[in-house]
C-alpha cells in the first residue's frame, strides 16, 4: 500500500472529487489499483 492512500482514501470519502483522485495516481503517490479501490468506496453525502 501507498503511503499516501489511506490520506486520499479519507479525502474521497469526506467528498473530493473523482479528479483529486486520478490526479494523486498522475503523480504517483497511488497505483492504479489503489485509485480503483479508492473510487469504489462510498462517499459520505
Amino acid at each position: 500500500m501507498s503511503r499516501l492512500y489511506p490520506f486520499i482514501l479519507n479525502m474521497w470519502i469526506m467528498g473530493k472529487d473523482e479528479a483529486y483522485v486520478n490526479n494523486a495516481l498522475a503523480k504517483v503517490y497511488i497505483t492504479a489499483v489503489e485509485r480503483d479501490a479508492i473510487l469504489a468506496t462510498p462517499q459520505v453525502a
